[in-house]
């Protein structure tokens, strides 16, 4: 169990001394336990967590033969990181069984951890080698919003084995597949229904535990118009305590759960010495409380002796730690006493969620200070505050909290700073939405030359004016304006001081960008090295990052795999050591080129796993250009996930933002992978479409950032078997990729022209040119290069093993189970062929549908599909095409 756990979580709440035993409900847990999930889902105040402690206690030993042994995790809001998450849920089973989950526990802490799914299944083989039954037991997870959680708590349940019971308590129902449960018998619910106290309960919890001696007519006033709520009737016990017109005051108790709350708590603050009742009301607006924190709040001094008199006094205070440092209120007292602060001192209100702003400001806790500084509608300096850590949270790559603020800012706030202004064009260009960028650059720059700008040193103008450049340099590399980014980067570098790091480590990845979109990999590697060195020197974490993304990439088209699979790795690493041990969303692309690499070497499973960890960061961050230049691996990796998934998911997202781009190279880029993706699906029709309608003439020869699309074009033509003069185009593209020592394009261009040559009858030059690609191939283990051209090239590598060449077909061939079969010519029905043969032989839809027993109409819709297939509009081009690919 890591120790940064807070063991506190894991215990089991204990038992209020005054609780009511409540054995139809105890029965009920007892019994659920046969099943898969037993969900307690109630508002708050129905007793869930009372409930399902006092069942967990009467489940430990020394109790004879109990169903199973109890893990209990205690959940809120800070435990949404799908990697805490998991390890508070191992950390929970370790307390039942300490061998339980060390594996998937090591797994998940690992440097360069795998997708949690993969993680969860190993769970979940620990789990079923247990040799005894675990109930665990998740507490308040309303407070889960992570989709990745709810995911794979889901794939749990759906895998879970005999020797594990869940239970989840919670405040809503969790978003997991509950009706499919429902429908399989595999779950308990308990309800508000169920949890509400019944008039015997009432009088137990009341007269009983509480001693107040309340008349049978009182009890069912109260019992009714609380309507079993269990939370307000111990607030009404803490106001009855003491009265001696008890019945008056339960008669005029009324009103809805809302009301009935906010009456009781004017009752229970009423109730209260002054202090203490201006202590809390005052400190309710803290999220968490502590000495000094509630001294700087309140203007007091001895706020640490009042937390543990409110501690003491059960006044709704949990301690967050052992040492009893930090606290929080229950979160319903909480709700309360803040709904009665703005309702009683609305200016007060205000006034402490500005002494909050400062004491965390004055802590360097400036996330905290901004949220404070909302609350109190401060919203000049939260503007200020905002504009303070801008820079560093985009350095990070970490976007979602700047997003946030920057939508609770009005326009004509952020319309007067222009750090704002270039701060929101870099969320929005990170988010996908280009258009304007450019209006807000320029709103900031001209913001810099208005009188009121005198009032900042010229070192920040100079700064703000630099970066405004660096901005606008990546917005072209979005739009694919190349000589606009050489314009503005080489102008910049000649211009930036040395200590402007951030925007000259910017403008050396932009020029990077630039140069590898004119296929120029030479330089484009240089210029992402100098970002990588100068954004590692000067915590520029976000460039840094990204740009060893790109130069793993380009050691891939160089045919180094052992350097992009370093180059990658090391990424990771420094990602999770840059975010103090949770990894910068900009690792996403490292994610991403290693999966590349790995699937290369056919390692499949580990591409797969890299490729989902890049899709989970690139999500948290929204990394527009990791989405981008992702796009070619996620369509290599969604060919083995089968039905469409996360892999298919990321991929359609990256072909909205390409498209919204508006750059034709990354437009042109999509549709061509997206045309090979149909190739490797049997689609030839969807290929052909785009084929047709490509522009891409084979008789020039493209740079090294056009080759993919270039070469995608070559595999249709082969598929469709147009495969005159397909060789002699490929050699201008050889020579080039060879002169550049490309050897990774080199292979691919060289395995492509041996297939060629087969296809034109060279079956001796085919030989010669996949002896060279084999060569090139074995040291650095490129597999898939081959096998992803199916079964041509399985039969072209037979005949290379037996005229003896080289030894590596023999590693390849091994590999032959795995080779993907030839696309299907156009995925025609058997009908639909022999309707195309009777198109080709003359016969008319009349006479078709007589021959075949057919209705005209029927042969019609065959007819549309046939049409679609083979991407013809006519009957003429249809026998066309089938014949072209050996249909006739």
């Amino acid at each position: 169990m890591p120790a940064s756990l807070l063991r506190t979580k894991l215990y089991i709440p204990p038992v209020p001394e005054e609780i009511i035993s409540r054995p139809r409900l105890i029965e009920r847990l007892n019994t659920a336990v046969k099943g898969k999930l037993t969900l307690v889902s109630a508002p708050a105040g129905f007793g869930k967590t009372t409930l399902l402690s006092d069942w967990a206690h009467r489940m430990l030993p020394p109790r004879p033969q109990a169903p199973a042994r109890i893990a209990w995790l205690s959940l809120d809001k800070d435990d949404n990181d799908p990697d805490r998450f998991w390890n508070y849920v191992i950390g929970a089973l370790q307390t039942v069984g300490k061998e339980l989950g060390r594996v998937s526990s090591e797994m998940l802490n690992s440097k360069s951890r795998p997708p949690l799914k993969s993680i969860v299944s190993t769970l979940i083989n620990e789990i079923a080698e247990s040799p005894f039954a675990v109930a665990l037991v998740l507490d308040d997870y309303h407070t889960i919003e992570t989709p990745t959680i709810h995911e794979t708590l889901a794939f749990l349940i759906d895998h879970m084995p005999r020797q594990i019971h869940l239970v989840i308590a919670g405040r809503a129902d969790p978003p997991l597949p509950l009706a499919r449960l429902r429908v399989r018998g595999q779950i308990t619910e308990l309800r508000s229904p169920d949890l509400r106290f019944t008039l015997e309960e009432t009088r137990a919890f009341l007269n009983e535990s509480k001693g107040l001696s309340l008349s049978n007519e009182s009890l069912a006033v109260l019992e009714g118009r609380t309507e079993g709520w269990i939370a307000s009737l111990q607030m009404a016990a803490v106001s009855l305590q003491g009265r001696r017109d008890a019945p008056d005051f339960i008669r005029t108790f009324s009103g809805t759960h809302h009301y009935i709350m906010d009456y009781l708590v004017e009752e229970v603050l009423d109730r209260q010495e002054p202090p203490v009742r201006q202590f809390l009301l005052e400190t309710s607006i803290l999220d968490r409380l502590s000495g000094p924190l509630c001294d700087a709040v309140t203007g007091g001094s001895n706020s640490q002796e009042m937390l543990e008199r409110l501690l003491h006094a059960n006044l709704f205070l949990i301690p967050l730690d052992e040492e009893r440092i930090w606290f929080r209120y229950h979160q319903l007292f909480a709700d309360l006493l803040r709904n009665q602060l703005r309702r009683v001192s609305p200016e007060l209100f205000l006034i402490l969620h500005r002494r909050a702003c400062d004491w965390f400001e004055k802590e360097g806790l400036t996330t905290e200070a901004v949220h404070h500084a909302l609350a109190a509608k401060d919203l000049s300096h939260a503007a200020d505050l905002i504009e303070r850590v801008a820079i560093p949270i985009i350095i990070e790559g970490r976007y979602s909290s700047l997003r946030r603020w920057l939508s609770l800012l009005p326009e004509d706030i952020i319309a007067t700073r222009p750090w704002l202004l270039v701060s929101l064009a870099s969320v929005r260009l990170t988010s996908g939405k280009f258009d304007s960028v450019e209006q807000l650059l320029n709103s900031a720059g001209t913001l810099m030359t208005e009188p009121h700008a005198a009032s900042r040193t010229p070192a920040e103008r100079d700064a703000l004016r630099h970066y405004i450049t660096a901005v606008r340099a990546m917005l072209a590399c979005v739009r694919g304006d190349v000589p606009r980014i050489i314009e503005l980067g080489t102008d910049a570098l000649a211009h930036l001081p040395p200590d402007q790091s951030t925007a000259r480590c910017l403008i050396f990845f932009d020029l990077g960008v630039a140069h590898w979109l004119k296929g120029d990999m030479d330089r484009a590697l240089s210029y992402f090295n100098e970002a990588i060195a100068l954004g590692t020197a000067s915590r520029n974490f976000f460039i840094a990052l990204v740009a060893m993304g790109y130069a793993a990439d380009i050691q891939i088209m160089y045919g180094r795999l052992d350097e992009a699979i370093r180059i990658s790795e090391r990424a990771i690493t420094l990602s999770t050591e840059w975010g103090a041990g949770f990894p910068l969303p900009a690792a996403s692309y490292a994610h991403m080129s290693l999966a590349k690499a790995l699937y290369h070497r056919n390692r499949l499973n580990e591409a797969m796993r890299e490729g989902l960890r890049g899709i989970e960061f690139s999500t948290e961050g929204s990394e527009t250009t990791v989405d981008l230049m992702a796009l070619p691996v996620l369509a290599l990796l969604s060919r083995l996930e089968g039905k469409t998934g996360p892999i298919g998911e990321a991929l359609e997202r990256a072909r909205r933002i390409a498209f919204a781009s508006q750059n034709p190279f990354i437009v042109a880029l999509a549709e061509a992978w997206l045309a090979r993706l149909a190739l490797f699906k049997g689609d030839l029709a969807q290929a052909s479409h785009w084929a047709d309608s490509c522009g891409i003439d084979l008789q020039e020869v493209p740079d090294a950032c056009r080759e993919a699309a270039y070469l995608t074009l070559v595999r249709v033509r082969l598929a469709r078997r147009q495969t005159q003069g397909l060789s002699e185009a490929l050699e201008p593209l050889r020579q080039r990729a060879q002169s550049e020592g490309r050897i990774g394009s080199l292979i691919e261009i060289l395995a492509l022209e041996s297939l060629a040559l087969h296809a034109e009858g060279h079956f001796g030059e085919a030989l010669v040119k996949i002896e060279e690609a084999l060569s090139l191939a074995e040291p650095q283990g490129f597999v898939r290069v081959f096998m992803d051209e199916g079964a041509p090239m399985q039969n072209l590598l037979t005949g290379a093993r037996s005229k003896g060449l080289h030894p590596y077909t023999e590693t390849l061939l091994k590999a032959c189970p795995t080779f993907p079969p030839s696309p299907p010519t156009a995925g025609l029905s058997r009908r639909e062929i022999e309707v195309l043969r009777l198109i080709a032989a003359g016969a008319s839809n009349r006479e078709i549908a007589e021959r075949l027993f057919l209705s005209i109409g029927t042969v019609k819709k065959h007819t549309d599909n046939i049409y679609a297939k083979l991407g013809a509009h006519k009957r003429t081009l249809a026998i066309s095409r089938a014949r072209e690919m050996g249909l006739m």
